[in-house]
């Protein structure tokens, strides 16, 4: 389910889907880099506590990163970042895990999305991204397989 949301801090996206997998699973794959590193990108550094930074990278020489800092780590019910290097502002990102029946049933928020072209575009590629990777993190959780992390290319 994907919804758009505008609020005060600017629109959001929202995802919402059911994975076959425990939420304690389901957070090992958003926190530990050699997770990360199977399903999201290829190269993850963390330091897992409040306050901590990140990086993200799919492909450094393309200029496809990220870095931002943790700013919520509640194992294994929510995590939230924020995403600074290619925004034109830092966006928050957040995922909260609910168990539910045989598995956990995952809600993303990225948040403080502003107006304008520059932020339509940039909905618009976040949007896409995330549809993806998603798609890659049930996959990896429910099969034990993916497609390898690296940039993605983004239809027209």
């Amino acid at each position: 389910m994907i919804m758009e949301k505008t609020n005060s801090d600017g629109r959001s996206i929202e995802k919402e889907l059911f994975i076959k997998a425990t939420p304690q699973r389901v957070f090992q794959a958003l926190t530990e880099q050699a997770e990360l590193e199977r399903w999201f990108l290829v190269k993850a550094e963390l330091d897992l506590r409040p306050g901590g930074a990140i990086s993200f990278e799919w492909d450094r020489a393309r200029g496809v990163y990220n870095f931002g800092k943790i700013l919520v780590l509640d194992p294994p019910h929510r995590l939230s970042y924020t995403w600074e290097a290619m925004e034109p502002s830092p966006t928050p990102v957040t995922f909260e895990l609910t168990a539910e029946n045989d598995g956990t049933r995952l809600h993303l928020i990225h948040s403080g999305i502003g107006e304008g072209k520059e932020w339509d575009h940039y909905y618009t590629l976040r949007n896409n991204g995330w549809n993806i990777h998603l798609e890659h993190l049930v996959a990896w959780l429910e099969t034990g397989t993916c497609p390898s992390p690296g940039p993605i290319e983004r239809p027209s």
